[in-house]
């Protein structure tokens, strides 16, 4: 007979044994790295930065002692779309039906009217699910096993959005940079003006590792800004940001990412690095001394693999400028790195993407595709 446990208090018994169970599902997937208490710690813990935003409510679906399905449901407090992340289940579709149906009735208790999952908590954390198929995976990527897919649609939940990464023809793609750089080179409208007006200039910089916690800042301004017309957008505050990505200075690489300034305000942003996937998958599950910790940060620093173009936005300048061509902008620096890389991809690209448009469609070659479901209530 299946039972259904539900909490919304932090106990440690109750995600111990959901990280075990989470831990168990994804340990062949080689995106997926080991979870701890510590991690949930950073969302669900009473002291939690999170806390004063977010509600949440956490459902186990139990056959005696062994867990079948669980996942967390989050909202805004102020909010009534609630996200369901933090999801696994076994193949068992009665299971599957009995934990949408726990969550779907508490969300409307709760006067929720849509869910959109997986989403784990925050837009920024971890949102969509990688769709069979497709070329080698890399970091970051939302992967799950294909079976999720099944039960995602027997319990009712939609497509509600689509993406894509695609693979770039270095070559065909230079050129079409180079190209877009002298158009842009004429414009004289807060582009990459050439023009004597040098108010209009836009200037381009690495990040500023050794300022890690200002540029961080930086980061985050942009990205709100840039990203809340996105239809999944979810505002989070500076704190929260910090947390999801402050661990991200040991995979970014400060030659490869840029942010683009118009008289000295920060504009525009294109933040890549190199797959880090195919050296920290060696190490996954492992405990390092510092000597080690060392010589995986110094592999990831000389990394040749996957040349990953992964977050580009900008916002308006200083005075209402239309900033323009941020990727073509920077083209002449990804172009150099881009050559000594095995292959370069742009990851999680929306159909209207801007950056998407920078591209020419023969620049393009599909490599993995991905949804976000949901459902109204």
């Amino acid at each position: 007979m299946l039972t259904v446990f539900t909490t919304d208090k932090w106990d440690k018994n109750f995600f111990d044994t959901f990280v075990a169970f989470r831990n168990e599902v994804h340990k062949d997937i080689i995106t997926s790295f080991p979870e701890t208490l510590e991690d949930y710690s950073k969302y669900f813990h009473p002291t939690s930065v999170f806390t004063a935003d977010f509600g949440w409510q956490a459902f186990k679906v139990m056959d005696g002692s062994k867990i079948l399905a669980q996942a967390i449901l989050c909202w805004r407090h102020d909010g009534s779309v609630a996200n369901l992340g933090f999801i696994d289940w076994l193949n068992h579709k009665a299971a599957a039906k009995c934990l949408a149906d726990a969550i779907i009735a508490f969300a409307r208790s709760k006067k929720i009217t849509s869910i959109k999952t997986p989403v784990d908590m925050n837009f920024f954390i971890k949102y969509r699910i990688r769709l069979p198929g497709g070329e080698s995976p890399f970091y970051g990527e939302p992967v799950y096993p294909d079976y999720y897919h099944d039960l995602f649609k027997l319990t009712r939940f939609k497509t509600i959005g689509e993406w894509d990464t695609y693979r770039v023809n270095r070559l065909t793609a230079t050129k079409d940079f180079f190209a877009k750089r002298k158009k842009l080179s004429k414009k004289n409208d807060g582009g990459h003006s050439l023009s004597s007006d040098p108010k209009l200039k836009t200037t381009i910089r690495g990040i500023r590792m050794s300022e890690w916690d200002k540029e961080l800042k930086i980061i985050y301004d942009l990205f709100s800004e840039a990203y809340k017309i996105m239809p999944e957008y979810e505002p989070i505050t500076y704190p929260q940001f910090k947390i999801i990505y402050e661990d991200f200075k040991y995979i970014i690489q400060p030659w490869l990412s840029y942010i683009v300034e118009l008289q000295g305000k920060p504009v525009a942003f294109s933040i890549n690095f190199v797959d880090p996937l195919p050296i920290l998958a060696k190490v996954k599950g492992k405990k390092l001394n510092a000597l080690q910790k060392a010589i995986v940060f110094a592999k990831l620093r000389a990394n040749l693999g996957t040349f990953m173009i992964a977050h580009v936005g900008k916002i308006q300048g200083p005075n209402g400028e239309d900033i323009k061509g941020v990727q073509a902008q920077v083209s002449r620096k990804i172009a150099f790195y881009s050559v000594f890389m095995r292959k370069v991809i742009v990851s999680f690209q929306n159909v209207d993407s801007p950056s998407r448009r920078a591209w020419n469609a023969e620049v393009r070659k599909p490599y993995a595709q991905y949804v976000l479901y949901g459902m109204d209530l």
